[in-house]
């Protein structure tokens, strides 16, 4: 009987031990598969993110640009939004061992894929040959099998394996992604893809067409005023997203063009000027710090913005394929050419409305003309429609003498009447050019008793439908 209650004792003393061996084993398989599972998870994430590379490199070659981006819920990586290669998801690094898969580009200029182990450094991936496997090819696979790591390169047709799926733990394929209103920037490892977003591609072409439309009426307009017949016809409002960004200036010759307010920058502005000694206009270059840069032909020569068959600049934004960024570029004289900033660097293309200005400021309070300022501080002023001008405001005559002024109406038709009406011993007579509507002569004749302090008054119905008057008072003093 003892040794059958010894003999328990030891089988139940077994028992505990083997049931607690037990159930610590399996808690160790537990975490075992747990491990495998979250590999698999890691995995799958993986080459969805090894499958959104390719596309990001895909959109750097084919000039493709993001429309949108999105985080994913609990912060777990991106949702891009390309506007031809579709969706793509990133998603960020864990703690899982995996290997990162990469894309570097070979010293013969072309891309292919690389694989890192935890800090070593990155080395391309080879075929059975011994081939870099091209970056523009089949994307590669991460499979884990029995506790090893393997890879495709060939659409899981064959796969190679890699290593034990117990090595340094493996970073995020993309270290960071930098967001801005102009470009996303993906950053790995081995490169950095800088694709530009839907916002700066919009922006660019906008900007582009505002700044030449404007030179162009510049242009325009400065020949108009060499044939001293131009006017304004109206000044309003241009609006912008809804809100007021400037002015649109209508012209008597059919020119109408937008003046953007003011923005301050780096960015040389391009306009007009004229050189000492000459009376012409030429096309140039202002910079931030007041200087000028003609700008030149293929011979040297300056090129006019007057005259017959000028040439306009035109400003264009190009890509540059080194750095995948959009700088501006002038086209003139049938040369394209970089725009430099003060400092000799290339001016990046941004999302700022009018960094071409070719006007720094307009001023619409004189009620007979516009003053617009160019870029580079020269005034001009635009008489307004229906405004009088005199070859003179204030005569001297002699008792018994005449003087004769020019006018011009701006803006008058054949129907526009004129009234002279005269006070203080002078008397005036209006003749009209036989050929030039709202054009023509006055003549004062002072009386023999004159003595001073006459007037001549101008009054000119507009003409064209309009109910509007103008005045314009010519004085006369006795001439010593």
């Amino acid at each position: 009987m003892k040794k059958i209650i010894i003999s328990s004792i030891v089988t139940l003393f077994i028992l505990a031990l083997l049931s607690g061996c037990t159930k610590e084993y399996w808690e160790r398989i537990d975490a075992l598969n747990e491990q495998i599972t979250e590999l698999k998870d890691q995995l799958e994430k993986q080459n969805k993110t090894i499958a959104s590379l390719q596309n990001v490199f895909l959109a750097v070659k084919s000039r493709d640009f993001i429309t949108g981006i999105t985080q994913l819920d609990g912060n777990a990586g991106y949702a891009i939004h390309f506007s031809r290669l579709g969706d793509i998801v990133i998603y960020h690094g864990t703690d899982a061992h995996v290997p990162r898969v990469g894309i570097q580009r070979h010293t013969d200029g072309n891309y292919y894929w690389t694989i890192q182990y935890g800090n070593d450094e990155p080395k391309f991936i080879v075929n059975d040959t011994g081939n870099m496997i091209s970056a523009v090819g089949v994307v590669p696979l991460l499979k884990i099998e029995k506790g090893k790591f393997y890879i495709s390169y060939d659409n899981r047709a064959t796969w190679q394996y890699l290593g034990d799926a117990d090595g340094v733990n493996g970073d995020s394929i993309f270290e960071n992604i930098i967001v801005s209103d102009e470009y996303v920037t993906f950053v790995t490892a081995e490169q950095e893809f800088k694709i530009p977003t839907n916002n700066l591609v919009q922006s660019l072409y906008q900007n582009a067409a505002a700044a030449n439309q404007t030179l162009s009426s510049l242009s325009r307009l400065i020949n108009d005023l060499s044939k001293k017949d131009i006017c304004v016809v109206s000044v309003t409002d241009l609006i912008i997203d809804k809100k007021p960004a400037g002015s649109v200036v209508e012209l008597s010759s059919g020119v109408k063009f937008s003046i953007q307010d003011w923005i301050g920058g780096s960015s040389p502005a391009i306009s007009v000027d004229k050189d000492k000694g000459d009376d012409v206009y030429y096309w140039a270059l202002f910079y931030t710090d007041g200087s000028r840069e003609w700008i030149l032909d293929d011979k040297g020569n300056r090129v006019a913005a007057t005259g017959e068959n000028v040439d306009i600049p035109v400003v264009v934004p190009l890509l540059d394929t080194k750095d995948n960024t959009y700088y501006w570029n002038m086209v003139a004289a049938g040369d394209t050419t970089a725009i430099l900033d003060i400092n000799g660097n290339k001016v990046a293309v941004t999302c700022t409305a009018g960094e071409f200005a070719v006007f720094k400021g307009i001023d619409n309070s004189n009620p007979e003309f516009l003053v617009l300022t160019l870029a580079n501080g020269t005034k001009l002023e635009i008489p307004k429609v229906y405004t009088i001008s005199l070859s003179a405001e204030s005569i001297s005559l002699k008792a018994g003498a005449s003087k004769t002024l020019s006018y011009r109406v701006y803006g008058a038709d054949k129907t526009a009447e004129y009234t002279l009406i005269s006070q203080g011993l002078v008397s005036a007579s209006l003749t009209k050019d036989s050929k030039e509507v709202g054009v023509g002569t006055i003549k004062i004749t002072a009386q023999a008793k004159f003595e001073g302090n006459g007037k001549v008054l101008l009054l000119v119905s507009a003409g064209n439908g309009s109910t509007k008057t103008m005045t314009k008072t010519i004085n006369v003093a006795l001439e010593k």
